[in-house]
């Protein structure tokens, strides 16, 4: 059977006050406390505040320096338009538009030079505006051939157009004709020039 339980009241009817309580308010506890506090302040600040306040103030001096550098070179070169214009009367601002998108004649002389005056006699070169006209004798048809293709790679060049004539006559079989000497004209169409 279940048993009822009588109500039981506490049998203590006093209270003990005299009990001293721990708590953070001692200050055997709080000067402890506090000090770690200031060390973590004084880390936060060293290392938040002061090194990137350190950075941003080397940073300004540097920018200082090279903005009081670029000030220096604007002032140097404050006449410098005076100067160009100077300058262009001598060195090719002279040449007009159609002058201007010519190829450079030494570069061309140089590439048929390079190119060309080892293999075969030239007897005439003419160019006028981005055209030029070469007259090459007494070579195979052949060499002709390999001028032309060695002349196209160039980046000078835009397109080259061959006419051949035969110089003489000879036996009528492919291998003597392979072997004959033309004279060839080129016109050779150069890329434009820079402007």
């Amino acid at each position: 059977m279940i048993g009822i339980r009588k109500n039981e009241y506490p049998s203590k009817k006093t209270v003990n006050l005299i009990i001293h309580e721990k708590t953070i308010s001692s200050p055997t506890r709080a000067i402890p406390v506090f000090l770690g506090f200031l060390a973590v302040l004084a880390l936060f600040v060293k290392f938040g505040v002061m090194v990137p306040l350190d950075r941003m103030y080397a940073a300004q001096a540097a920018l200082g320096q090279v903005q009081s550098e670029l000030d220096g070179y604007i002032q140097y070169n404050r006449d410098y338009d005076e100067v160009r214009e100077r300058y262009s009367q001598y060195f090719s601002d002279y040449l007009n538009e159609d002058e201007a998108v010519l190829q450079d004649r030494l570069e061309v002389l140089n590439l048929l030079e390079e190119r060309v005056m080892n293999r075969a006699d030239i007897e005439s070169i003419s160019i006028r505006g981005n055209v030029c006209r070469m007259v090459i004798t007494e070579l195979p048809l052949y060499q002709v051939s390999a001028i032309v293709e060695d002349l196209e790679e160039s980046p000078l060049v835009q397109y080259i157009s061959v006419s051949t004539a035969s110089t003489e006559k000879r036996a009528d079989d492919e291998a003597a004709q392979s072997q004959q000497s033309v004279s060839a004209d080129l016109t050779i169409t150069l890329t434009g020039g820079t402007s």
